[in-house]
């Protein structure tokens, strides 16, 4: 029974995390369509951090870093904190 549950868990773990991945992929394809607009960073943010369970999920470690620089990257630049 708890070998079922898992696997149910599991399974909806991934769904989850590629219906995320689909969100951030758009997300990403319209960002360059927003520069200059108050809409680009939102997008940006969002598209590197929906992007994180898919990768981490995938064992790709480097994309993960990479996303999560890049979230930081554009929070930093958002709140122009340097």
């Amino acid at each position: 029974m708890t070998g079922d549950t898992n696997k149910r868990h599991s399974e909806a773990t991934k769904q989850i995390s590629k219906a995320l991945g689909t969100i951030a992929t758009v997300c990403i394809l319209i960002m360059p369509y927003t520069l200059g607009t108050v809409y680009f960073m939102p997008l940006a943010v969002a598209g590197n951090l929906l992007l994180i369970p898919q990768v981490y999920l995938s064992k790709q470690w480097n994309l993960v870093l990479l996303s999560i620089v890049g979230a930081g990257g554009y929070i930093i630049k958002f709140f122009d904190i340097f």
